[in-house]
This record gives structure tokens, sequence and C-alpha cells, in this order.
């Protein structure tokens, strides 16, 4: 990833981790928000595990569908949907 990119994600990130304190949402429901077309508030997250690489990962279910999701600090984050 360019060093460019980098910053950027590291940017998103904090601004992440401070609207959450601002806000009831957690980091997990933003993340999905960000990724998927549904509101924070729409979101129901479970199966929330933190890695000791710190890298994170949540179910997220909102709208009828269930996504895989996960983050790792300064690198990356994604959702998929899951076929049920």
């Amino acid at each position: 990833m360019k060093l460019f990119e980098k910053k950027h994600l590291a940017l998103l990130i904090m601004i992440l981790s401070l609207s959450a304190c601002l806000t009831d949402t957690t980091i997990p429901e933003q993340i999905t928000s960000l990724n998927v077309d549904c509101k924070t508030e729409e979101i129901q997250i479970s199966e929330e595990v933190i890695e000791l690489s710190g890298e994170q990962s949540w179910t997220a279910k909102c709208k009828g569908k269930t996504y895989t999701c996960s983050y790792l600090a300064e690198s990356d984050m994604a959702c998929y949907e899951l076929n049920e």
C-alpha cells in the first residue's frame, strides 16, 4: 500500500475512533456502515473477535443480509456478504 493511502487510512481510523467516543456506536458498526448500505443504528454485531495481531473480525446483520467483516488498524477494513 502506498504511503499516501496509508496516511488516509490512518486518518479515517482516527476519525472513526473519535466519532465513536462522541456517539453511541462501536467501531465495528461504523466500519460495517461504511462498507455496506446500512446505517449504524440498523446494524447488529455478533461474534466479535480480536486477535493478538490486533485484527478484529465480526459478523454483522442488516436489512436481512449477513456480512463477515474485518479490520486491521492502519492496514485494511472490509465486509463481505455471506450467502446463507
